[in-house]
Parts: structure tokens; sequence; C-alpha cells
């Protein structure tokens, strides 16, 4: 992991000043990840996402990017790309460049508002957009020439790849301040917390270096430090420095033949009592356990000491969609119900993930790779349920309302509701109250599921509600409503029979009306 080594400008050869590439990542997002495993660049970057989705974590913060989504994240801010699920990938176009060699005056300051010609947006670390097909394939065709210039390196290249990246710069500005920038309410704070993260990737090898020796490097209190820290990152700055040296441990000690006092010293332990300790309480086992433990894993990998149903949870929840598939279809070869594998394995599992998405605990990142890998394993296990008589608990209809394209909350709901064991009918976006009501008649649905971001199409609820009425379904048949703009004084007032806030309260409330 690379970190900026002096604040002092120095001039570094363009061919070295500027790294480009195309990264493709396959790696499952895992909410359990620690900021000190993200990347941490020493450049300024420009990603952009070219091709599939997947999951962007800065800090302490994922979400989702797809194809034309655009980042600009200054030095020393941790983040990194991820797969939604096995089989996934996605593929990002990496720009990384040194503005102190290539850019001068202001736009080489990181703290003038002009810096890198003003893309970052009242100082922000990171800035954001979600560019349409014409600024994407301009955006594509700057970044290319830049490629070009370096790999060809013709006559005046150096002079040519400054002049490209100043017009790369220049389009994405019009851009980016258009667009929301990410935590742009807290800049300075995000600028602190870099800033500390830098010195203590550069001096974490030092026993000496603590809290309040960082804090005197950036001239603030070791009380504001830590407020700042924990409330940026999501974690103490201690527990940070401690994932800092743990993971070099763990990577040493599978990767290495180094000894226990080697491994002390190249990751700043003050000595082998106090790396064990730390260790065991950390991973919960000895240095010696888990380098056994990771060499049996090469050899003999997927081998658990828990049972196959608990398995099954487990992986569900931490969105590992091909490991899930796999456990249940061995849950099946040894013979266990289709009905337990889905009630006490996948139900379970989503159970827990809808009560720690209602409590803030994880969010719609960690429930959609969740719910991904719970729609795999139910591909092996639907047949089975089907075959053996088992029956849905209720059946619901959904549907983003006509004139409305948006469809994420609606997903998410249904998700959740499919995590209930109810079956849901999806009618996609822009559906007309007609369609929902002739889906419920010939479908047999209990419950009609509205979703609506615009308050232009609110209204079309009120007819859905005065349809089934005319229909004469009204009575069989309960109507919920949802989204951003809506309310339970709207739903009230509608005729509607349910209002929610949320996608887990939605789901819980579905069972309910479907009883």
């Amino acid at each position: 992991m690379e970190t900026e080594k002096s604040s002092v400008r120095t001039t570094v050869p363009v061919d070295q000043a500027v790294i480009y590439g195309s990264e493709v990542y396959d790696r499952v997002y895992c909410p359990e990840l620690t900021t000190a495993q993200l990347n941490t660049k020493k450049y300024v970057e420009i990603s952009l996402v070219t091709e599939g989705d997947g999951i962007h974590r800065i800090f302490n913060e994922a979400s989702e990017c797809r194809t034309g989504d655009l980042y600009i994240t200054k030095s020393g801010v941790p983040h990194g790309y991820f797969a939604k699920a096995e089989n996934e990938k996605l593929t990002v176009c990496e720009l990384c460049f040194d503005a102190k060699s290539l850019l001068d005056g202001e736009l080489a300051d990181p703290g003038s508002p002009r810096f890198c010609c003003g893309v970052f947006r009242d100082n922000a670390p990171v800035s954001y957009s979600m560019l349409n097909s014409g600024v994407l394939c301009e955006v594509k065709g700057i970044i290319e020439a830049i490629s070009g210039e370096l790999k060809g390196k013709k006559l005046e290249w150096a002079a040519a790849v400054k002049a490209h990246l100043m017009l790369l710069l220049v389009t994405l500005g019009r851009y980016v301040n258009m667009a929301e920038t990410v935590s742009s309410g807290h800049p300075k704070e995000w600028a602190v917390a870099c800033a500390a993260m830098r010195a203590v990737l550069e001096r974490f090898t030092e026993p000496e270096m603590n809290l309040g020796s960082i804090a005197a490097s950036l001239y603030i209190s070791k009380s504001h430090l830590s407020r700042i820290f924990q409330k940026v990152v999501g974690e103490s700055f201690i527990d940070y420095v401690r994932g800092v040296r743990i993971n070099l441990a763990c990577e040493l000690l599978r990767d290495t033949q180094l000894t226990n006092e080697e491994i002390v010293g190249r990751c700043g332990l003050k000595d082998v009592p106090s790396f064990y300790r730390l260790f065991r309480s950390v991973t919960g086992m000895t240095p010696y356990q888990y380098r056994t433990q990771n060499t049996k894993n090469k050899i003999h990998k997927g081998e658990k000491n828990m049972s196959i149903i608990a398995e099954i949870s487990e992986n569900m929840q931490k969105g590992k969609a091909k490991a899930v598939k796999e456990l249940v279809q061995q849950a099946i070869e040894e013979g266990i119900p289709a009905s337990r594998i889905l009630n006490e394995g996948l139900l379970s599992g989503m159970n827990v993930i809808g009560e720690k998405f209602k409590n803030n605990e994880i969010y719609v990142p960690e429930v959609l790779v969740a719910a991904r890998a719970m729609s795999m394993g139910m591909q092996v296990l639907k047949p089975l349920l089907i075959a053996a008589g088992v029956q849905a608990t209720g059946k619901v209809c959904i549907g983003t309302i006509q004139g409305d394209l948006h469809d994420i909350g609606k997903n998410l709901v249904k998700m959740m509701m499919e995590g209930k064991g109810l079956e849901v009918i999806d009618l996609g976006t822009d559906v007309s109250p007609e369609t929902f009501v002739k889906t419920a008649i010939e479908q047999g649905c209990q419950v009609i599921c509205c979703s609506a971001l615009l308050t232009t199409t609110m209204g079309y609820m009120a007819d859905v509600v005065k349809l089934a009425e005319k229909e004469g379904i009204r009575d069989k048949v309960k109507i919920m409503v949802g989204g951003a703009p809506v309310t339970a004084e709207f739903c009230k007032q509608i005729g509607a029979d349910c209002y929610t806030s949320d996608a887990a309260s939605a789901a819980d409330a579905a069972v309910e009306l479907c009883k």
C-alpha cells in the first residue's frame, strides 16, 4: 500500500506521475471488511465504471455502482470496488496522477477551491457523477488519448499528457459540480481523517506511534482527532491501527515463513507476548493456529466445524451466493428436508438481515448481496419445495406506479418480502392501475404494493384503490403504498390499507396482511 512520504513538492517524471489501467473486480463485497483492508492511493484517482454493476466502499460507507458512474478521489482516501455476488464482475478504468507534478499553482494545491480544476466541490475528498452515454464516450476518449501518449511517447508526449489531463479535469468539472458530492457535508472532517490515515500507514511500523503523535503532526488535539476518526471511519483510532498491523501479520503468516519475532518487527508491535494477546483477541486464535488452519484450508477448502444449516444462514448473510448454492445442494444430497433448509437456513438468515437493516446496523448494499445469495439458494430448492407441496406464506404483486421509472426501493421491498417467505410477482416500473388490479385478480394476490418516488405520480395510487373497489375485490385484497414522498396521511386519504417507511417494515406488514 503506497502513501505519500512528504508534503514537500518534488517533480516526478510524467511516465511515473500518471498510472493508467483497467481493473476487473470479482471479489464479493463483505460488510465485515475493515477500513484498513481498503486501497489507499498516494495520487488523485479518477475511476470510471465501464462494465457491470457492483459495490463501491469509501471509508465505512458502501453504495451500489454501475456502468457510467465516475468517482474522483483525493490521495489518502481508503476505498475499494467489489462484485455484488459470485460469478459477477465489475470493470473499472482507473487513472491515477500526481497533481503536484502535472498541475501548477492553485490547481496543484489540495487546499485551493480550484484544486484539480475545482472537481472537489467544497473541498470534499471524493466527487461523484453519473455520466450519460454521450459524456461517457467523451471521457473515455480523453482517457484513451492519455493512455496512447504514455505508450507511444511520440514528440512532445509529456506536454500532450498534461494537456489531455487538463481537458479531462475541465470536462469532469462541468458534471461533478452538478452532481451530489459524496459526504460533501463534512469535507474538513474527511480531510483530517485522510491525513491521519496517511500518517498511520507511513508510521505503523514504529511501536511508539500513537494517537498523540499523529494528532501533534496534524496540529490538533487528541480528543478532536479521536472524535473525527470515530465519526468518519466508523471505528476508533486504536482499532484502525490494530487492524492495519494485524492484517499485515495475517498476510505474513499466510504467505511467508517469518518467525513471530520477525513479524512483530515488521508490524510495529511492542513484543511477542503483546502480539500474541492482540492477535488472539482479534482473530480468536494464536498465530500458530492461524498459520496452521490457513495452510489446511488451502488443501481442504471449505471444511468448517458447524452444521450445514448454520453454514447456509451464515454465508447467505455475508452475500456469498456461490457458497450458498453449493451448500443447499449438499444439504439436499445429505437428505435434509427442503422445508428445513428453507426455514432454518435461508429464511432464518434473511430475518437476521431484515432486523439489522431495520436497526440501521447494515445498509442497502449488504441487503442486496444477501438477497442475491438467497435467490441462488432458492433456484436449487424451489423444485423440491413445489414437489413437497410447501406453500408460500402469501402472494403479493408489487410495482412502481404509472409514470415513475424508479425501482431501487421497490426491488429492496421485493427482496425483503421474499425473505419472509412470500411469493412476489414483480410488475416492474410504470405500472398502470389496471395492471395492478388485473394481476391481483388473475394471480390470486392478497396484497397489492404500489411504490412511487415522484410526487407527480402519487395520484395513480388513489386510482388503484378506486379500481379495486370497482372490480369488487377491495374486501379480499389489501393495498400497500410506499416511497419517499408517500406518508401515512396520504395512505389514509386515498383509502389504502397500509404504509411503511422502510423495506423491512413493509415485509413484516405484508406477512400480517396475508394472514
